[in-house]
């Protein structure tokens, strides 16, 4: 199995690029902070140091978790026929999950080394910047033991395999057939237990932000980092419900310029394209939301500590520990987005070669991506912002007694504007890849 699985790497490692940055990135940085605990175990820093590294370490194992259930659930997707394929000339269920699982294995054994290197780099720069700011001894130093590396390959490797044993049940469960049948369809249903789920999900929400607005400053902040992260929850639960919502709300002014351009401008097609296939659109919106989202809850914490901090205090230092939280956090949601788009975008080219064989230019097609790269940002930045907002306010009525949190503008601008570069330069380089194929040869090959 383990030489199977080998061979599927070495045969598309395109699929598997985006889950090993995932996992490249969850050793690195559960490496970093890991050896931050090392250090104040061994006596080389305070408690203050083992608690920012246990804090860290906290949310970098929940952004692992989602990230590579995320890349990997779509790395798995994109092999759907070749696991239908496996079920029809008669593996097993158990065998087809032992071959993912070995695949994960796999990549998390060649992605550690580096990861290793990385993580130990990250953590003395990250060290020295903590001992000029007087948060650790000017005199600690990392221990050489490797044991903080062995622990985060040993749990991006649990949180792997657990991911991608979820992500194996939709392939092996059923008849071979029946699965041959939903693979070619594409299709996905919610049920009424996820809506419940999710709206459940959305109620403790709620509660956290009424603890979080009672609480002092320090347990504020991370009270809400955690609303934010069940919020995100709650979105990827009622996802294709939201998604459409957002459709009909965002989508009207491309239909209306469809429709005064005779459908030659794209808009209509793209709005209605997406509305009609909510499912693949949330897949797309959930790690635009995951990026915004909490980007903005980060910025509004840190905003308004640095504007109610008095010099010299505690929380100044912790302003800068903020904004090491936040690119940490970007870097995750930037994974997690590239992989998402590319993965969606590429496997739709059968329908641009249908498209094309129909009458449709290339122009056409890049012009329907780009208005569909405008409204799926567009999406993801609304509900990422109806994300950070509850425990944005709620941070702020226990930081300043007032509804509203500080984000300077600059940096509201910079986090919109980039995520909607980011998601239009992914679809639109995907796009132009997928559409360069012959559309005869690519529709009888998809």
């Amino acid at each position: 199995m383990l030489r199977l699985a080998l061979g599927t790497l070495r045969a598309r490692p395109a699929s598997f690029a985006g889950p090993a940055t995932a996992l490249l990135l969850s050793v690195t940085v559960i490496t970093l902070f890991a050896s931050l605990i090392a250090t104040a175990v061994a006596g080389g820093g305070d408690g203050r140091l083992a608690m920012i590294g246990g804090a860290f370490g906290e949310i970098a194992m929940l952004m692992t978790l989602f990230v590579v259930v995320n890349t990997l659930g779509f790395s798995l997707r994109r092999q759907a026929r070749d696991m239908t394929l496996l079920r029809t000339t008669g593996a097993t269920p158990a065998q087809v999950k032992r071959l993912v699982r070995c695949q994960v294995l796999l990549m998390t054994l060649l992605v550690s080394p580096p990861a290793w290197a990385l993580g130990v780099q990250g953590a003395d720069a990250f060290l020295t910047a903590l001992a000029a700011r007087g948060l650790a001894p000017a005199t600690a130093g990392l221990p050489s033991s490797p044991l903080p590396a062995l622990i985060a390959t040993a749990a991006t490797l649990l949180v792997a395999v657990g991911a991608a044993s979820l992500a194996a049940r939709r392939a092996v469960r059923g008849r071979p057939s029946e699965a041959a049948a939903e693979t070619a369809a594409e299709q996905g249903r919610s049920g009424p237990l996820r809506a419940v789920a999710g709206t459940l999900v959305l109620a403790g929400a709620g509660f956290l932000c009424a603890f979080t607005a009672r609480q002092p400053l320090d347990k504020a902040a991370q009270a809400a980092l955690l609303t934010s992260l069940l919020l995100l929850v709650a979105v990827g639960l009622l996802g294709p419900f939201l998604a459409r919502f957002a459709m009909v709300l965002l989508g009207l002014p491309f239909r209306l310029t469809g429709s005064r351009h005779r459908g030659d401008a794209g808009g209509r097609l793209a709005a209605d394209n997406l509305r009609g296939h909510a499912h693949r659109l949330s897949s797309a919106v959930v790690p635009i939301t995951l990026l915004v989202g909490l980007s903005t809850t980060f910025a509004a914490i840190t905003g308004t500590l640095r504007e109610v901090a008095p010099p010299g205090a505690y929380a100044e230092s912790d302003v800068w520990l903020r904004g090491v939280e936040l690119a940490m956090l970007a870097g995750f949601g930037t994974v997690a987005t590239v992989n998402t788009l590319v993965s969606l975008t590429a496997a739709r080219r059968r329908e641009y070669a249908l498209l094309t064989l129909i009458g449709a230019t290339r122009r056409q097609l890049l012009r329907m991506l780009g208005a569909e790269a405008t409204l799926t940002a567009l999406a993801g930045v609304l509900l990422g912002l109806l994300v950070a907002a509850p425990p944005a306010v709620a941070f702020a009525v226990a930081a300043t007694d007032g509804a509203l949190p500080t984000v300077a503008p600059g940096t509201s601008a910079t986090l919109v504007l980039g995520v909607m570069a980011l998601t239009a330069a992914t679809i639109l380089l995907t796009g132009l890849k997928a559409t360069s194929a012959p559309p005869v040869s690519a529709a009888a090959a998809a």
